[in-house]
């Protein structure tokens, strides 16, 4: 969900969604960095008021650092971790029905919740509460939150 406002309109909302592939690099036990590859689409505002914001897709890169601690661990159940990341993107999107795109940056923060299932040791299944301020010169100001699920494949030896 993005909340936006500019150009002398107030806020409204646009829903919309996304997909990443993210390749993440640990540094120590508790610091990792995050790199991804973002799709996202963002669909119009609804036209209460007399006026509505653009619907626009696109794709964008991000970097982010992700800090986190064990909260729960048991050779049953494995390790739930909590944490949290801050980091910044480079989006390129383009709006609905046109071939105009425009370029933005997008400061980033997110909480996350994560667990290691003791039967499963390669895998982490995430739960995370991203929240992105997008920059752009056209808007006031343009911010989105909303729920990710994702799911981790650890490549090489097992720990």
């Amino acid at each position: 969900m993005t909340v936006s406002a500019g150009q002398g309109f107030g806020p409204k909302l646009q829903y919309g969604g996304g997909a990443s592939i993210d390749f993440v690099f640990p540094i120590l036990e508790w610091l990792r960095l995050d790199a991804s590859i973002d799709g996202f689409t963002v669909a119009p505002s609804d036209i209460s008021g007399g006026f509505l914001y653009r619907g626009y897709s696109g794709g964008a890169m991000a970097i982010v650092a992700q800090a986190g601690a064990v909260i729960v661990s048991s050779p049953s159940f494995g390790q739930m971790r909590v944490g949290g990341g801050i980091g910044i993107a480079g989006a390129l999107p383009s709006y609905w029905y046109t071939t105009l795109a425009f370029f933005y940056l997008e400061p980033r923060v997110q909480a996350l919740l994560e667990w290691e299932p003791a039967g499963l040791p390669r895998f982490d299944f995430q739960l995370s509460v991203p929240v992105a301020f997008q920059l752009r010169r056209d808007l006031d100001y343009s911010m989105s939150t909303g729920i990710g699920i994702g799911v981790l494949y650890r490549l090489g030896k097992d720990k």
